[in-house]
């Protein structure tokens, strides 16, 4: 039995829900939150894997994908809806326990974490 559903929940969570190559969709210009007095910009995302829409997530942005979807489709998020992006799974240190662990890293659909060239 494949445990990972057990760990599903509403957010886009690496390699749970989501996996490295997957895409996502943005649903929604997005709604602020604050966290811990800092400002959140929360999403919903479709996934899609391998082409095939399966579930609809949240998705709080830190800075670098923040960043990344600025760079891409400009800094209105209303302009965001139906872009599409590539999942890379990499691996990140963990502000609250410094362990290492799966993190989310967007590009444009056609390049990997590094800003290489996907082909096919």
């Amino acid at each position: 039995m494949d445990t990972r559903e057990h760990l599903d929940g509403e957010w886009l969570k690496a390699n749970i829900n989501v996996f490295d190559g997957d895409h996502i969709k943005i649903l929604d210009e997005g709604t602020t939150e604050e966290e811990e007095g800092r400002k959140r910009l929360i999403l919903s995302v479709l996934i899609l894997h391998d082409g095939e829409p399966t579930k609809t997530k949240k998705f709080s942005l830190n800075k670098d994908n923040l960043k990344a979807i600025q760079a891409l489709h400009g800094f209105e998020s209303k302009k965001w809806k139906g872009k599409e992006l590539r999942v890379n799974v990499v691996k990140v240190r963990n502000p609250q326990t410094g362990g290492m662990v799966d993190g989310i890293h967007l590009s444009a659909p056609n390049t990997n974490a590094d800003g290489d060239v996907m082909l096919g």
